[in-house]
């Protein structure tokens, strides 16, 4: 899946999903197709799909 830089309203979607999993949402590179996030204190890096899929998997409605 390639997702689509649609700007602000696509970081917002990715910060609710990030916050969803107990996360909080540091940044979007659409170039690597990355999400960075701030898990317990660390800062960690997941492509879109494994982050979309966790959100998924997590039983919280798209």
């Amino acid at each position: 899946m390639k997702f689509q830089d649609l700007g602000r309203s696509a970081r917002i979607e990715l910060a609710k999903m990030a916050k969803q999993l107990g996360m909080k949402y540091i940044g979007y590179n659409p170039t690597a197709q990355q999400v960075s996030l701030e898990h317990k204190g660390k800062g960690v890096t997941y492509h879109v799909d494994e982050l979309v899929a966790a959100y998924q998997q997590s039983n919280h409605p798209t």
